[in-house]
């Protein structure tokens, strides 16, 4: 177990450092440049001589700007916005902090329906329920996440008045983008564990905890349910990856202050400092949540644990 761990980890490392070069030089051949950033009260030739630009090390060539940024980023020393000039540190943190709760309550939103759903579903195999919840799965993976939030937005704030249409006011700013955020993972999630489930209801250790008078109940939510997780869990890493990418999205559409809106907006400005922290950032994010789940993949499912250190 302590060689695929160590593993995993060295390999997430090199992945995100190929992603921080993919990030740097892809923004750096991007159309436009840094000093088309720079406005008053500097002209670009003034710029290029201030703190910041050396720091940046505009002057040296692009390999050498990239150890620069590399080390900026290993020290923590992240620099300021080339466009609102604030400390990209307070940026990055009062948006994470957003990007976090919407992230919380999207998860919570995904497990907490999916799970006992997809059970009851597995359980009531082709009951009422259980062809009512496929049906609403269906939809939550073929409804596009940014018309689903045209949608509500119409029904909920412009209709009914019960909720924000935009901006982070307050708890129920946060509903509705949570809401889309969540919905196709839960419709994925509930289909992985309503088949998980089908698998396990029909082993033989299921016949003979029956034949030993074991409840249903706790057939269902004890036993049956350990051994339907690891799919839900090996899944995690790309619900993850899904909820990140969606976020910049759905954190467009409802003006919410994350990390995905800053980023969107650092790149039409073209604010590269900015951007690349960012992108870095939503980067690691994604690779970590691939390592937990590699990791807890392995410790949930006793077939796989003993395995050694092979992938």
């Amino acid at each position: 177990m302590g060689r695929f761990v160590l593993h995993r980890f060295l390999y997430s490392c090199v992945l995100l450092l190929v992603v921080s070069a993919l990030v740097f030089f892809g923004l750096r051949v991007a159309p436009g440049s840094v000093m088309q950033t720079v406005t008053n009260p500097y002209s670009q030739e003034k710029f290029i001589k201030t703190a910041e630009a050396k720091r940046l090390g505009l002057d040296k060539p692009l390999l050498d700007q990239y150890l620069l940024f590399l080390g900026h980023v290993v020290t923590g020393r992240l620099g300021l916005s080339l466009v609102s000039g604030l400390p990209i540190s307070t940026i990055i943190r009062h948006a994470a902090v957003r990007t976090a709760e919407l992230a919380a309550a999207a998860i919570l939103l995904t497990y907490g329906f999916a799970i006992p759903f997809g059970v009851l579903a597995g359980w009531r195999r082709n009951s009422v329920v259980d062809r009512l919840l496929l049906v609403i799965a269906v939809l939550g993976m073929g409804v596009p996440n940014f018309f689903l939030a045209v949608l509500l937005i119409q029904v909920f704030a412009v209709k009914l008045h019960w909720l924000p249409v935009a901006g982070s006011t307050g708890f129920d700013s946060l509903i509705l983008p949570a809401v889309v955020l969540s919905a196709e993972a839960v419709a994925i999630n509930f289909r992985l564990m309503r088949s998980s489930v089908l698998d396990e209801v029909h082993r033989e250790y299921i016949q003979s905890l029956r034949a030993r008078g074991v409840s249903e109940r706790r057939i269902t939510w004890r036993h049956s349910l350990r051994n339907a997780l690891p799919p839900v869990i090996a899944l995690a890493g790309v619900m993850i990856r899904t909820i990140v990418g969606y976020s910049m999205i759905v954190e467009v559409i409802f003006s919410w202050p994350g990390l995905g809106f800053q980023l969107v907006n650092s790149v039409l400005q073209r604010d590269y400092t900015l951007a690349q922290m960012l992108a870095l950032l939503l980067a690691a994010v994604v690779i970590a949540g691939n390592f937990l789940a590699d990791v807890g993949h392995r410790l949930a499912d006793p077939r796989i644990r003993g395995q050694g250190g092979r992938a």
